[in-house]
């Protein structure tokens, strides 16, 4: 089964933060930044089924402008390059002044219906808890059933027990992403330290 991986960045980030990282937050922490290896996670999220056969990985995430924090813009900025230069799908939108992501949402849900009409995958696995996400697998699914196909729609994200909400996306399953699982698929480059990748100027 062709499985595609939408991460929602930033719902990602904040989820395991919420999850895992000790309060007050810790200098060092690898829960108080977004840590995780994008790949890692996504072909482990495949595996948990053997017939699912890894397809493409999309990311996306806000990224704030270097007015609003040089120190996130440039996180996110080198994260971004690097995980284009892995071949992922990566879509980059914006953080307004108030802190909101603007065009995230929009654009998984978009992706997640036009691949259905290219019938390009039987399973989606959106790593979001995102509630803003179930009309748009309400939609894939009535549009795989006037294909005549059944597709798999699942909702993916950091819990712990007695901590935040266990429920994901409306309409798709959930899965619990635990600590041992996340802590396995860790990012160990700093992006936080690092140039501007691609800029030889120091």
């Amino acid at each position: 089964m062709r499985t595609v991986v939408f991460f929602d960045g930033q719902n990602l980030y904040h989820g395991a933060r919420e999850a895992w990282a000790p309060v007050p937050l810790v200098s060092g922490s690898p829960y108080g930044y977004p840590s995780y290896d994008v790949r890692m996670l996504a072909e482990a999220l495949c595996a948990r089924d053997p017939r699912r056969t890894p397809g493409q990985i999309r990311f996306y995430t806000g990224v704030p402008s270097p007015k609003q924090s040089a120190f996130w813009h440039g996180f996110w900025s080198n994260k971004l390059r690097f995980l284009g230069s892995q071949g992922i799908h990566v879509y980059r939108g914006r953080i307004n002044p108030g802190g909101q992501e603007k065009g995230v949402d929009v654009s998984i849900a978009v992706d997640l219906i036009a691949l259905t009409y290219e019938q390009a995958y039987e399973v989606a696995v959106v790593v979001s808890q995102d509630w803003d996400l179930g009309p748009a697998v309400a939609l894939a699914k009535r549009i795989a059933w006037a294909q005549g196909r059944s597709l798999v729609f699942e909702s993916a994200f950091p819990y712990e027990p007695g901590v935040g909400s266990p429920r994901g996306i409306p309409g798709a399953i959930w899965v619990h992403i635990n600590r041992e699982l996340y802590d396995s698929c860790r990012d160990l480059t700093d992006y936080r330290m690092l140039p501007r990748m691609g800029d030889d100027r120091q």
